[in-house]
Parts: structure tokens; sequence; C-alpha cells
């Protein structure tokens, strides 16, 4: 079947995957599990996972002018051997608010009656044979006229599904402009968005919602009350995204194809795992379901046919330019705070510090209560940031999910740090490459102590362990040769740093460590400094027992050190032992 096929890396449109022989995870059954919940339906996941093509998915299951269509569309997926009395039965609107573009002189509320005006008329040239009370010269008015009249006249057999994508986004964009003033104008009281949930609600028999995260929510309640949140209920963590299985039998199923040649399918895909997987979304699934990023799972599938080997680099170009989301979370808490770019990095510090954070999700709010802590958090988990990883003393933890979020997260906290001097990039190159290669430990992390002293604080209530941990996660996260276990969770503790070689592009790299930093204060005394040490060369001990450790390391000499700072200036820097395995 492969070798007919192809790779529908980028490809959203349902009827172009199944018409051009591109190849097609099946997500189908999700739909049929859906109708038994609601008719009105919220679901938000991060970007690349899937959620366009899986929207497209629902217009061509539901629209009644597919019904020819539904025997080559769907009549060997899941939904086609058994599909519900709803397939082909409405008529299908689809508002994307990513689409809504500003035009100069315009009020919010006109920009919108634009984009639905827009969308209307083509509506209604596409089912206006389902339309009989329709004049046939249906005027070009505003978008509240279009949709009042397009309603009236759509009948009991042919209802309306409404279909939201990005729902989000215009809210997020008026934030980032106007702060909470203009949002609140728009989302409160008789404000015109609010305004009109309330109309798709009573107008529309069914409604799918969906973006990046729950903002608004609890604004439109009241005018759109959403039946059922979907977004972390166990029986849809893995409508979008590849599970292990799926990545099997579509490698396996390409393999033989192109270039694509050699090597084990379930191999190729433990080894991309660290990079795309992880996602969980469902308290229920943590621990037993996680999902693979699926564009990543394609971008690397594709270089894999094409060249017969993996990428070069295993972060696809496109993706890598998604850590600016970052930025955007950044500048949506700005617009609340009324603060600068440094009032975003403590939290950041924190996920590089201690791997990850504890807290309770926040399934809804509204944006302009973006500040506050338990939501600026959650919206970390919204955007993919972070994933459903356990829980904590009572709470939720959630972790970076993969090496490719941990790259970008890094990249963003490396950029953020300020040096009094220009680094010379060249020179920590050549160092990083002699750590990795021939264990010249020292220089590197003499470097790396230097380069921190340079840095100018980053706000003056960020001090100590933290500060130097985060700064140190983020040189660490660009060393290229190694996978990082950033506060490594053993059976004996947690290690500040594991490095151990990524073994896909630089499985000769010959050393792996053990890195185990203590801070203390300027002023400390000496006995604090050696207790300090004596206590790091314990923990190092412990975490070398740990039984993955030696599996981890196989081929390299493992170098265990302890790695000690006096205030921001280094005081010990002192291998404890070196072996190897």
């Amino acid at each position: 079947m492969a070798a007919r096929q192809q790779i529908p890396y980028g490809i959203v449109d349902f009827k172009r995957i199944r018409d051009e022989g591109y190849y097609y995870v099946d997500k189908t059954a999700y739909i049929r599990k859906m109708e038994a919940r609601d008719s009105f339906v919220f679901f938000v996941r991060p970007r690349r996972m899937g959620k366009s093509l899986f929207v497209d998915t629902l217009r061509c299951y539901y629209d009644v002018n597919e019904k020819a269509n539904f025997s080559r569309l769907f009549g060997d997926l899941d939904i086609g051997l058994n599909p519900t009395e709803n397939a082909n039965r409405y008529l299908v609107l689809t508002l994307d608010f990513s689409q809504v573009e500003f035009m100069a002189g315009e009020t919010l509320e006109e920009k919108f009656s634009r984009y639905l005006a827009s969308r209307m008329a083509g509506f209604v040239e596409k089912y206006r044979a389902f339309l009989p009370g329709l004049p046939a010269a249906f005027p070009m008015r505003g978008g509240a006229d279009m949709f009042e009249a397009v309603v009236s006249c759509a009948g009991r057999e042919t209802p309306i599904y409404l279909i939201l994508d990005e729902y989000d986004n215009f809210t997020n964009t008026l934030l980032r402009g106007g702060g909470s003033e203009p949002y609140r104008a728009v989302t409160h009281g008789t404000g015109f968005y609010r305004s009109w949930f309330k109309a798709f609600k009573a107008s529309c028999a069914r409604i799918f919602m969906t973006g990046v995260s729950p903002v608004t929510l609890d604004d439109l309640t009241s005018g759109f009350n959403i039946a059922k949140n979907l977004s972390q209920h166990e029986d849809f963590n893995a409508l979008l995204g590849f599970s292990e299985a799926d990545c099997v039998k579509m490698f396996s199923d390409f393999k033989g194809t192109g270039k694509f040649t050699e090597g084990d399918p379930a191999a190729i895909v433990r080894a991309i795992k660290p990079w795309y997987d992880g996602y969980c979304f469902a308290p229920a699934c943590v621990g037993r379901e996680c999902v693979f990023n699926s564009d990543m799972v394609l971008y690397y599938l594709g270089e894999l046919v094409a060249t017969g080997h993996a990428p070069e680099n295993l972060i696809d170009v496109n993706i890598r330019t998604d850590y600016e989301k970052l930025q955007l979370v950044a500048d949506i808490q700005h617009a609340q705070a009324r603060g600068n770019v440094e009032d975003v990095l403590p939290l950041t510090e924190e996920i590089a510090t201690y791997g990850g954070l504890s807290f309770d999700l926040v399934e809804s709010f509204p944006a302009d209560r973006l500040s506050d802590v338990a939501n600026f958090r959650s919206l970390f988990h919204y955007y993919g940031i972070l994933s459903m990883a356990g829980r904590r003393k009572g709470m939720t933890f959630f972790k970076v999910p993969n090496v490719c979020v941990e790259r970008q997260l890094f990249a963003y906290l490396r950029e953020a740090y300020r040096r009094t001097r220009q680094p010379d990039w060249y020179v920590w190159q050549r160092l990083a490459s002699e750590f990795a290669y021939d264990g010249a430990w020292r220089p590197f992390l003499e470097r790396l102590a230097a380069d921190f002293a340079d840095t100018t604080p980053v706000r003056g209530g960020i001090q100590g362990e933290a500060r130097i941990q985060g700064y140190m996660q983020a040189e660490f996260g660009h060393l290229k040769f190694f996978l990082m276990a950033p506060e490594m969770e053993t059976a004996r503790g947690f290690c500040d740093f594991a490095l151990f070689p990524e073994r896909v592009h630089y499985g000769d790299a010959a050393h792996s460590y053990l890195i185990e930093l203590k801070y203390a204060a300027k002023d400390a005394a000496d006995a604090v400094l050696d207790a300090q040490c004596a206590e790091a060369k314990a923990q190092l001990a412990r975490y070398r027992a740990d039984r993955f450790v030696p599996a981890l390391a196989r081929g390299t000499t493992l170098h265990q050190i302890v790695f000690q700072f006096k205030g921001a200036a280094l005081h010990r820097l002192e291998q404890i032992s070196e072996e190897a395995l």
C-alpha cells in the first residue's frame, strides 16, 4: 500500500489525502465517540498535532454535499465501516478566526462582521439548494444579517453544523495589541463577540469548537454554554498526534519505499521517541498513554524515505520556530501585567531547574486574568511546552514532553540571559566538542562558569541556585552531542545534570557525565562549602548506583563531577571519578 502512497506532511485537506494517495492514520473512531458525548463539543490542543486535518475530516463526514463521496472517502475507515446516523446530514459552516484580518480604520466588530459576511457568502453559494426560502438575489449585507437570513431558511432535515477553528486567536491578538480593556468590551456584557457565541448556540444543531487554549471560556459561558469540554478526557487523549503503535505501523508500511530500505521500524521509533513523544493531556492517561507530535514524525519519515537516513537536524525548521510561542505567551502576560520580557523568565527558569512544574491545571479562564499564576502556568501546558507526567505533593506534575520542545525552551532562555561581553560561540562549540569526544570537561565547564559570571541579573529577585541552574540548563541544552536529563529521576534521587550520548547522530561521542551543582551565598563559610561538597559526592555515588545509568552510558567514559558556586563565582570544580562502561 505504502508504495503507492505519499507522506502527508503539511497536508490538512482530508479529500486530497484520500483522493491523491496520501497515507492516513485513521482517527475517525473519535467522531462516533464525540457524538455520544454531546452535540456541543470543546477541544483544545497545541499546534502541529493534526488539529486542522481532523477539523477537515469532520467537515467531510458531516457535509450533506459529500454524501455521494462517502464510500470513497470513508468506506475503509473505522467510521465508514460503522457510520452514525448523522453522516452527511448537515450544512457545515467552518469559521477559522486566525483568518480574521485587520483593515485600516475598522473597529473590531466591523472586522469580524466583514469576515463572517465573506464566509456566509460562500456558504450560501455552496448550499443554496438546501435553503429553499432564500431569495435568489441574496444581498451582500453585514455578517449578522446574512447569518440570520441563512439560519431562518435552514430546515430540520439539513441543520447547521458549526466548526469554530482557532477560536481563541481573535482574543489573543486583541490582548497582545490592546490589553485587557478592549478585550473586556468585546467579551463582557453586550460585547459583540459574546453575543455571537450566544447566537451560534441558539442557531446550530451541533458545534465543534477548537483552538490552542481555553481562554475566554469563562467570559463566554453565559452566552455559549460549553456542554462538554473533552480536552482532558481520557477517551480523547490520543485524538490528535500519533501513538507509538501508529508510528511503528507507518514506518513498517513505508519501509522498502524510496531509499528507506534498512533498519527495524520499531527500533527507529524507539530512537525518535525521546525527541517527538511524551504528550499527555488526560490525568487518567499519565504513565500509560502518550502521543507523538505528528508533524515531527512525518518530517522524519519524509527525510528517511528521501535519503535513506535520519535528517541531519532532528528539529524541523518549521517546528523550530515554534519556540516563538513562548514569546506569544510572554506578550500576552505582559499586556496584562504591563511588564517586560524579563517578567516571564522566572517560570522558564523554574521549568529548566526542576524539569517541570507542579500545579493544578485550570480548565478555563478569562484572557484578562492570564497574569494569575495558576492560569499562566496552565497556558504552558495548553501550548505544548509542558505535558502531564504524574503527581507530586498532591498536584499534577508537568514536564517538558521531549527533546524537541526542550531545545526550543533552552534556546529561548539562552537568548534571554544578557552578557556584559559578546560571547565567542566558535570557541564555545570547540570546547563543547572536546567535552563530548575527548573528555575535556574542565575547560568547557570553566567556560560556562565564566560566561555565567558575565551575565547581568535577569531580574533583581532571581538569585541563587535556581538562576545558576537555569543558566546551565540552557547551555547544556545546546550540546547537540547529548540527550540531557534535567533533574534525572533515579531510584536514588534527582541528578542535576545527566548527559548521555545522542545516539541517532552522535553515537561515537565517547563521554557521559553526571554533574551535581551546588550553590552557596557569596559570604558562606568554608565549613558550609565543604559540607556541600561532601553531600554532592555522596549524591553522585547514589546516582551512579542506579541500574539504568550503565545502559545509558554504555560505550563511553562516565565522569562524576561536583560543580560548586559561591555567589556567582565558581568555587570548586572537581571530578570524583571516571570509568569506562
